[in-house]
């Protein structure tokens, strides 16, 4: 498992929720991966996990319909906080940040 755990997570989701794999399809993936989450030492990880755990049992105990449970979904791969680390501090203190993360939602009417 990698330590961009989250960000795999977050890029299976956003296959859900953009209707290129079915409910399913991303419960098949999830469910070894939420096992073992604890492994990733990724706090991130590890809360995104128990949150997608939350709302998929609420959905699978009849508190929701899909189109509900996808839109409780949605935040948790539209909204991703970053923190600034530096990479290498020089004599002019120069912090530099690179990311490649890239998700996108597109919108389907219900």
């Amino acid at each position: 498992m990698t330590g961009a755990i989250d960000l795999e997570i977050r890029d299976r989701l956003a296959r859900y929720l953009n209707r290129e794999i079915s409910l399913d399809e991303f419960e098949e993936w999830f469910v070894p991966v939420a096992w073992t989450i604890e492994q990733a030492r990724n706090p991130r990880a590890i809360e995104l996990a128990g949150e997608l755990e939350l709302r998929l049992a609420e959905f699978s105990n009849g508190h929701w319909t899909e189109a509900q449970l996808r839109s409780k979904l949605e935040p948790l791969v539209s909204i991703y906080e970053t923190e600034l680390v530096p990479l290498a501090q020089q004599a002019d203190s120069t912090y530099s940040f690179h990311s490649s993360l890239s998700i996108s939602l597109t919108s389907h009417a219900v």
